[in-house]
C-alpha cells in the first residue's frame, strides 16, 4: 500500500469535516483497513473504518497495484484531523506506519485549474514558460502538478511560477512502489501498471481541485483554444454552459499539429513554430469539466453524478490544439500522409505573448537565444 495524498472533504463550510479521502496504490488482497486520524499533539488517535470509495480496475488482471481511492469518516471526530495513518484492522496504531498529512484543499468557486498529472525526464523550459503564460492570458488560477526526477532548467520554471502563486507542487515518487520495474518514459512505461500509477495523480487532482468552478486535465504540449480567446471561464459561462445547462463537463475535440511535418511557421515558440495541423479529430481528446457535478474522472474521460451530462463538442469554437510526434497507434501509421491545414490562430496573440515569455524568461534567468524572433513576423 502506498499513499500519495489524503485530501479532507467539506460539509458545505470547512468548520466540519465530513470524511478524508486517500489516493493510494493498492497491492492488497482480501485485507479491511481503518484509518488512525490525529490532531495536532500526535496524542489518541481517533479509529475509524476505511471504505473504497473507487477503484480503478482497468486492465485489471494484469496489475498488482490498484489506483484507488478510501475514504475515513470524520463526522464524530471534536478536533481539526491534520494527520492520517491507514492500518490493517485490529493492528494498532502507530506513528511508524505510513503517516500523511492531511490537505485542506482550496475554495475557489469562481476560479479555472488544470491538472497536469506527472511532470518527467527532459521537459523544454521555453514550451513550459510559453504555456504558463498562456494559461495565464486564460484565467488559470492554479495548476496543479505532481514532480518525478526532472531536468534543473524545467525545474526552475516550476519553482518560478511557484513563487507567482499559480503552480501547486506535490512530489510523486523517484522509484514508483512494488515489484513491477516501470517508469512514466517510453523505455518503461508498463502497458498495465503505468495505467494506475498515472491514474493515482487524476485521482489527486480530483480531490485537491475539488473547490474550482472549472478544471482541465490536458499535459504541457496541449492548449485549449478559443477562436476568440476567450478566458475558459468565460466561454464555460457565456457560451457552454447557457447551451448546456445540465453538463458535468466537455469534451474537446483534438487538433494534431505534427512537428514530424517539420517547421512551418517562425521562431522558436511551439506554437508559432508548428503550423500544421490536422482536421479535429475526436481522438485522444481531453475534457473541461465542473467538479461539483462529476463523480470521478481518469485521463480522458469524465463521469458525471446523477442527473448531468458529458458533452461532447462535435463542432465548437473550442477545441484542443496538441504538438507532439506522430503517435505510434496504428491508426497513425500514414501520419505523413494525412491532410494538413495551416492554423494562424495562435499568431493573433502572439505579440502579448511573447512579450510575457521573454519577461519570465529574464525573471528565471533563463538566455533568450531568440531575441527579435518575432518582430519581423507580420500577423
Amino acid at each position: 500500500m502506498y499513499i500519495l495524498s489524503a485530501v479532507a472533504q467539506p460539509k458545505l463550510i470547512w468548520n466540519m469535516v465530513e470524511y478524508i479521502v486517500l489516493n493510494v496504490l493498492d497491492g492488497s488482497v482480501g485485507i479491511m483497513f481503518d484509518c488512525c486520524i490525529y490532531g495536532q499533539k500526535h496524542e489518541k488517535a481517533y479509529r475509524t473504518m476505511a471504505h473504497i470509495k473507487h477503484k480503478y480496475t482497468v486492465d485489471k488482471r494484469n496489475v498488482r497495484m490498484f489506483a484507488t481511492q478510501y475514504y475515513c469518516s470524520c463526522q464524530d471526530i471534536n478536533f481539526k484531523p491534520l494527520y492520517i495513518i491507514l492500518v490493517e484492522r485490529h493492528a494498532i496504531c502507530t506513528h511508524r506506519a505510513q503517516m500523511k498529512t492531511v490537505i485542506y484543499p482550496e475554495m475557489k468557486e469562481n476560479s479555472t485549474a488544470i491538472c497536469t498529472k506527472v511532470a518527467f525526464n527532459n521537459l523544454n523550459p521555453l514550451h513550459l514558460i510559453e504555456w504558463f503564460e498562456y494559461q495565464k492570458l486564460m484565467g488559470v488560477a492554479t495548476v496543479l502538478i505532481m514532480l518525478q526526477t526532472l531536468n534543473s532548467d524545467a525545474y526552475a520554471v516550476f519553482k518560478h511560477y511557484e513563487r507567482e502563486g499559480i503552480v501547486q507542487l506535490l512530489s510523486f515518487p523517484d522509484v514508483l512502489p512494488g515489484c513491477i520495474d516501470r517508469g512514466f518514459e517510453k523505455n518503461r512505461w508498463h502497458m498495465f501498471q503505468s495505467v494506475h500509477d498515472e491514474q493515482l495523480a487524476v485521482f489527486t487532482c480530483e480531490q485537491l481541485l475539488q473547490g474550482f468552478a472549472f478544471v482541465a486535465v490536458i499535459d504541457f504540449d496541449e492548449y485549449i483554444i478559443h477562436n476568440k480567446f476567450m478566458t475558459y471561464s468565460e466561454f464555460m459561462k457565456s457560451e457552454l454552459l447557457p447551451s448546456h445547462p445540465d453538463a458535468a463537463g466537455f469534451v474537446l475535440n483534438v487538433s494534431f499539429f505534427i512537428t514530424d511535418w517539420g517547421v512551418s511557421g517562425t521562431g522558436n515558440m511551439l506554437t508559432t513554430k508548428y503550423i500544421r495541423r490536422t482536421n479535429p479529430r475526436y481522438e485522444r481528446y481531453k475534457n473541461i469539466y465542473i467538479p461539483r457535478r462529476t463523480k470521478t474522472l481518469d485521463t480522458h474521460t469524465i463521469h458525471p453524478k446523477k442527473g448531468y451530462k458529458r458533452i461532447v463538442l462535435t463542432s465548437h469554437s473550442v477545441v484542443l490544439h496538441h504538438y507532439r510526434k506522430c503517435p505510434s497507434s496504428l491508426q497513425w501509421k500514414f501520419c505523413l500522409r494525412y491532410t494538413k491545414t495551416l492554423d494562424f490562430k495562435m499568431f493573433k496573440i502572439m505579440p502579448v505573448l511573447y512579450y510575457h515569455v521573454d519577461l519570465a524568461m529574464k525573471e528565471i534567468g533563463i538566455i533568450n537565444h531568440t531575441d527579435n524572433m518575432f518582430r519581423k513576423t507580420r500577423i
